[in-house]
């Protein structure tokens, strides 16, 4: 019978896991498990809590879980292994998003999901779509000992002064850590970094964050430094925090509102703590005097559908997350005693509901939470992040941040016999250069110095072209000029100006009208350039070649403009249907940049296509140099027109060569295809024009004023 009965367990169990529903939660959500059970009686719902987040986020599909819970970060980390549930819960967001009292909150909440991204063709594409509801909201608060310190304090500058004023109460400060945070892990870190950034008055940019972030890890050194913060702090989770704060050893606690429960229960539970008169006080997290004000992170935890094959299982568990998440849901959680979290309906906390009458309020301290509201950052993970690559880069930073946190400001290098103190990686401004090659969208700015020397550059060249362009115009009728065809020469002084004008597109953040203005100006300036110097040589072999081809102006202009009207249509083409827009390109972690990227694949193809005819191009006008280059000397410019093309080629070749040197920072790039585009067009210019405009200066100096050259 024994057997019997174990053998029908089991079947039991198998059953069960096969037709039931596994919700999977955090150990930390245990607390509520007879709640769940009684409000999900009626449901097949199986519940399985895991006891460490690392075991937990393992466990989303290794532990086969059908439904998860999960915050924002670790959302976007296992965004791919969730099911694609947005049409089934559309229809439901949009509902709760309209509601009158609660939709804001929702929306902010869904908006935080945005930031999931994935690759489609080998392109970083955002998939708009959503995978979760908003299941429960997390807020950051400051827990403290209120029995050790007469009142909660609000800044950073104020937790200095804590060991001083603790003497004056006879308290022995160094019985007790005075301030722990979660820094064990770069999600927790950035929470702490984020709440930091978003208790300024200045709207968020990248500045503004960058500023605010200098000040708060200037100011976790110095707390560290001072003891106040201790090392020992960067092994602890937010659950190793708790359990040091409820032992008694902690006087301010940097942490989530999901811990009130076991926090205030223990304190009332506790003979030992009791019998010291200890309490627990709640606070806004701490802020800079400068600003005057603590926005704490609202962090909403989600319920997702882990992807699976069958999909009923799927449908089931979407039902499931509707119902979990639904208000009506929610109004059962608030009247059961235990329950302590802050849900995602505003109106759960507002005065004068009905809801209200129950004990919810009393066991959370609505008010508290209701004043919260007016400075939080519901959708914190949408002020940093907007990249696919950022988890990556803030795991590299947490790290660089931890070299610096406990690293010597200085160190100590024996130089000519005598020692010196010399900065090294571990300063505040060698960790901001870090900070900004993880987190900066970089471009070049017109303000930097690199962008004033080129513009500078620019200046004078376009200057010295527009000079030329002008001796060329006024003395067209002089012999050596009237022999190079001057319409073809200023056309040519046209590309050169639009050669110069482009590298402008490189300045400045990219948007819309700049990417679709990029292409028409290189073609033009290439086609106008290079084109015409091509037409010129092709002219000279068709003439000495004898072949029956019509070569004149009038000819030569027709096909240019065929040729050109071709790839403008393309890049129309190209522009309309396929064109780039601005975009982050990734390097690596720490290099990335702003530039304008194809929307699809066929716009990469298009673009190839234009690249490798311009390309054929140049070749063909290499093979033309080299036949005419021992024309009759009469039409000598057949050397200059080859040198000019063979300098051009070269030019392309290193450029093409450089650009694809992988790891090239952005400033770098700027520079050399600045340089090559002002190198092609001075070769034009000093092969072209200078000798002509020397000729035209002796010519002009022996000029007599009775039968001028020049009309």
């Amino acid at each position: 019978m024994e057997r019997i009965g174990i053998f029908l367990i089991l079947i039991f169990l198998l059953v069960r896991d096969i037709y039931s529903i596994k919700v999977c939660f955090p150990e930390k959500y245990r607390k509520y498990d007879g709640i769940f059970n009684r409000t999900l009686s009626n449901d097949d719902i199986y519940i399985e809590y895991f006891p460490k987040m690392d075991n937990y986020i393992s466990g989303l599909t290794l532990n086969q879980c059908n439904v998860a819970m999960m915050e924002p970060i670790i959302y976007d980390e296992y965004f791919p292994q969730l099911a694609d549930i947005y049409d089934l819960i559309k229809d439901e967001i949009e509902i709760r998003k309209k509601d009158p009292v609660d939709g804001e909150i929702y929306g902010d909440l869904i908006r935080d999901l945005r930031a999931s991204e994935v690759r489609e063709d080998g392109k970083t594409k955002i998939k708009v779509t959503t995978r979760a509801l908003p299941l429960f909201m997390d807020y950051g608060i400051l827990y403290y000992r209120s029995d050790l310190v007469p009142k909660s304090i609000e800044t950073w500058e104020q937790l200095l002064l804590i060991p001083e004023e603790l003497s004056n109460y006879n308290k022995d400060v160094h019985e007790y850590t005075i301030y722990i945070g979660q820094y064990n892990e770069y999600r927790e870190f950035y929470y702490n970094l984020i709440e930091s950034i978003l208790s300024t008055k200045d709207e968020i940019n990248y500045d503004v964050m960058e500023r605010e972030a200098k000040y708060i890890l200037s100011q976790y050194r110095e707390l560290n430094h001072q003891e106040i913060i201790e090392s020992s702090t960067w092994t602890m989770n937010s659950e190793s925090s708790v359990d040091s704060y409820n032992e008694g050893k902690v006087i301010f606690m940097r942490n989530w509102s999901s811990y009130m429960k076991e926090i205030k229960e223990h304190f009332n539970n506790s003979t030992i703590l009791i019998s010291e008169g200890a309490t627990v006080g709640m606070s806004k997290i701490l802020h800079s005097e400068k600003n005057g004000i603590s926005k704490t992170v609202n962090k909403g935890y989600y319920l997702g559908v882990v992807k699976s094959e069958d999909k009923n299982t799927i449908a089931k568990s979407v039902e499931i997350i509707k119902k979990l998440t639904s208000k009506e849901y929610m109004k059962n959680l608030v009247k059961e005693n235990e329950f302590y979290d802050i849900l995602p309906y505003k109106s759960f906390l507002t005065e004068n509901v009905s809801l209200n009458n129950t004990d919810y309020c009393n066991r959370i301290n609505c008010s508290f939470f209701r004043e919260l509201q007016n400075n939080q950052e519901v959708a914190a993970y949408d002020v940093i992040i907007n990249k696919n690559e950022f988890r990556e880069r803030m795991k590299g930073f947490y790290n660089e941040f931890k070299k610096y946190f406990i690293g010597p400001e200085t160190t100590t290098e024996v130089r000519d016999g005598d020692e010196e103190g010399i900065e090294n990686e571990y300063t505040i401004e060698a960790l901001m250069t870090k900070f900004s090659n993880f987190f900066k969208d970089k471009y070049i700015e017109y303000g930097s110095t690199v962008s004033h020397i080129i513009i500078i550059v620019i200046g004078v060249e376009i200057l010295i072209t527009a000079v030329v362009a002008f001796f060329i115009i006024k003395y067209r009728n002089f012999i050596e000029i009237r022999r190079s065809s001057p319409l073809f020469l200023i056309l040519m002084l046209l590309g050169i100006i639009l050669a110069f004008a482009s590298i402008f597109t490189f300045i400045g953040k990219p948007n819309n009208y700049i990417c679709i203005i990029k292409p028409y100006v290189f073609v033009l300036a290439f086609g106008l350039t290079f084109y015409s110097l091509l037409l010129k040589t092709f002219r000279i072999k068709v003439i000495f070649d004898k072949v029956n081809i019509k070569v004149k102006d009038f000819n030569l202009i027709v096909y240019l403009c065929i040729v050109l009207g071709l790839e403008l249509v393309v890049v129309t083409i190209w522009n309309v249907f396929y064109g780039m827009v601005p975009s982050v390109k990734d390097v690596n972690n720490e290099i990335h940049y702003y530039t304008c990227q194809n929307t699809s694949t066929i716009g990469t193809y298009i673009e190839i296509f234009l690249v490798a005819i311009n390309g054929l191009a140049l070749l063909y006008g290499c093979y033309l140099a080299y036949k005419v280059k021992n024309v009759y000397s009469e039409y000598n410019e057949s050397k200059v027109i080859g040198l000019s093309i063979y300098g051009i080629v070269i030019c392309m070749v290193i450029l093409i060569f450089i650009i694809n040197i992988p790891g090239l920072d952005l400033t770098t790039l700027f520079l050399i295809e600045s340089l090559m585009i002002i190198l092609s067009a001075d070769i034009i210019l000093v092969f072209m024009f200078t000798p002509k405009l020397w000729k035209l200066h002796i010519n002009i100096s022996e000029m007599t004023y009775q039968k001028p050259l020049y009309i």
